[in-house]
């Protein structure tokens, strides 16, 4: 069977200057650990997940002991923190070889790009695992 398949179609994705304030907002309003940075074109520059953004927010913002610094870091941007230029798969790939790329790589996710490097799904550990568990 091919990632085609069974990747996640419906994306959220943001541009590279999204700031960390924003960023945080989008992942505390849905169930999904993986945004794409793309550019003007949809082709994809990076990954950010929440657990990237969640280690960059301070945890004094909102308290009495907030600095200027700790909200300076909101500024930051989703360049800032995005894990460029990931490893990528085509919606060609075998579902085998993309679960050895997670394992090997200790990935939890996969984008899934065309020729031109345009972002068309994702590919994550939970929908490989969905595929064994429940498919024929």
């Amino acid at each position: 069977m091919l990632v085609d398949q069974i990747m996640s179609q419906n994306l959220n994705t943001v541009t590279a200057d999204e700031d960390l304030q924003s960023l945080s907002n989008t992942f505390d309003k849905v169930s999904y650990h993986h945004i794409p940075v793309v550019d003007a074109d949809n082709r994809l520059l990076g990954i950010i997940s929440d657990r990237d953004v969640t280690q960059r927010l301070s945890p004094f913002i909102g308290t009495e002991h907030e600095r200027d610094c700790d909200r300076e870091l909101l500024n930051s941007t989703a360049a800032d923190i995005m894990t460029a230029d990931p490893i990528t798969i085509a919606q060609s790939t075998r579902i085998e070889t993309a679960s050895i790329l997670l394992l090997e790589n200790n990935f939890s996710c996969l984008p899934v790009v065309d020729d031109d490097g345009k972002i068309e799904g994702l590919l994550t550990w939970k929908d490989i695992l969905n595929y064994h568990i429940y498919s024929d």
